[in-house]
């Protein structure tokens, strides 16, 4: 019988996100203890996860669905992001190159939608996700970065998607709270919210439902014949569809392994300094880019703080997963150095927490989703690339169609694949080869923020990065 460990985090390192949100929660849901039998089984608590069990349910309340959560819903990338909502529309001129113009407006307009009906879904549930659509700010602090963002604001205009304002250096510092941006764009469409809020909520929503949800109760192994059988430390599920929605910890599964890259997502968070923005009249709350391709992101919370965040500063060889993911001192003060370079203004500010996340990057920036080759009965959706909080949404409808065995426009959609891309080399070239392939990056980051051109190797390195939000 083949069977599949995934290996738990150890040593979780809470995010604000989810300290904020769990001082509001009165009990977890309890482990799984015992055999039970459910139609649909789902491996992970996350957005991708919590948005099939809840399309599930709507559309066949009777389905019989349960959550299996190693942590608790939100613990990994769903807890631990930088709350930017955006769309795809970064990624407009790859899915044109892919699929041609109608099937790239669909999917432009459904990942656009996706912002919209995820604000309606927190209102219609009562959940206070400090939904806020404030847009998000793509600047560049150097002649070498301005027009980064050319190519795709032109697709989107010549698809009919998107929402778009160039933005001089005023504006770009009125709206960024940082004049160190030379030119900017503004994409009116993105949202900004509190993740934590967001996917302990949705646990909420998910309950009230009649989902079973046993949190701390991670899959040890699961079969691959039908039904599948999945073992937990306290009991088994039998099931007879399955659905992989584990985000990074996907690496440890043998089919998946060489489909996506596990990448560090590093944060910081100042404590609150409301008067500081207020007399920088910076209370907009827009999400913030530097357009590194080792990408720099800043945004404010509803309670006046300031919040950094760096991708792509560590990796995980052959999807272990430990704790150093999920705390670092040292890249901490790496994206506080970011910060202040690109915020001099703030320098020194008290930085009042930090931690990290794994983030499960695809080599082209795209999600996959499927089922395993051979085995209808066991699906998956991977590879949200650190763009999966609106996206997410989308996953959800993917998955629940799949689930269901239905033919429709979102089971029918180019991301859903027949053989799950394995296109990353096997370790241990991976992790040797993506270290160069950082280093490369951080040095390319640097030649262009001083406007000079980086070296041919150093340039051919950085190209083999797998794609993130903003790559094209």
């Amino acid at each position: 019988m083949q069977i599949t460990e995934i290996n738990p985090a150890s040593e979780r390192h809470k995010s604000l996100w989810l300290e904020q949100s769990l001082t509001c929660e009165a009990s977890f849901c309890p482990p799984l203890d015992g055999d039970r039998r459910a139609d649909v089984v789902i491996i992970g608590g996350g957005y991708v996860g919590l948005w099939t069990a809840i399309e599930l349910k709507q559309r066949d309340p009777a389905i019989d669905v349960i959550i299996l959560e190693q942590d608790i819903c939100g613990s990994g990338a769903s807890g631990r992001n930088g709350g930017y909502v955006l769309s795809w529309w970064t990624k407009a001129p790859a899915l044109r190159n892919l699929w041609g113009d109608e099937v790239a407006r669909d999917l432009l307009l459904k990942s656009e939608t996706a912002i919209d009906d995820l604000g309606s879904f927190c209102k219609q549930e009562n959940i206070d996700a400090e939904i806020i659509k404030s847009g998000w700010v793509w600047g560049g602090v150097s002649k070498t970065h301005a027009g980064n963002w050319s190519s795709a604001v032109e697709t989107c205009r010549q698809l009919g998607v998107g929402d778009f304002q160039e933005l001089d250096r005023e504006v770009a510092a009125q709206l960024s709270g940082t004049d160190t941006f030379i030119s900017a764009m503004l994409d009116k469409t993105a949202a900004m919210l509190h993740p934590g809020k967001l996917v302990r909520g949705m646990r909420e929503a998910a309950l009230r439902r009649g989902i079973v949800i046993y949190e701390h109760s991670g899959v040890k192994r699961f079969t691959r014949h039908k039904p599948v059988q999945l073992d937990t430390v306290g009991g088994t599920v039998t099931a007879d569809t399955v659905v992989l929605a584990t985000n990074a910890w996907a690496a440890a599964i043998p089919e998946l392994s060489r489909s996506i890259v596990v990448v560090s997502s590093d944060m910081i968070a100042s404590r609150p300094v409301p008067d500081r923005l207020k007399k920088l009249n910076w209370l907009n709350r827009a999400g913030v880019n530097g357009s590194q391709q080792m990408v720099n992101y800043v945004r404010t919370t509803a309670d006046g703080r300031l919040l950094a965040g760096k991708g792509g500063l560590a990796s995980a060889y052959g999807g272990r997963i430990g704790g150093k993911l999920f705390y670092s001192p040292k890249r901490a003060k790496i994206v506080q150095q970011n910060f202040e370079e690109l915020y001099p203004g703030f320098a020194g500010i008290e930085i009042e927490c930090t931690w990290s996340g794994p983030v499960d990057r695809s080599s082209d920036g795209l999600p996959m989703l499927g089922s395993l080759p051979g085995h209808e009965q066991i699906l998956y959706g991977i590879g949200w690339s650190g763009n999966g909080l609106g996206p997410s949404r989308i996953g959800g409808r993917i998955l629940a169609s799949l689930a269901l065995g239905e033919k429709n426009e979102w089971s029918s959609l180019p991301i859903v694949r027949e053989q799950p891309r394995r296109d990353l080399p096997m370790e241990p070239l991976r992790y040797a080869g993506g270290h160069l392939v950082r280093t490369a990056v951080g040095m390319k980051d640097r030649a262009e923020i001083r406007d000079r051109k980086p070296g041919f190797i150093t340039q051919t390195l950085a190209s083999f990065a797998p794609k993130g939000v903003e790559d094209q």
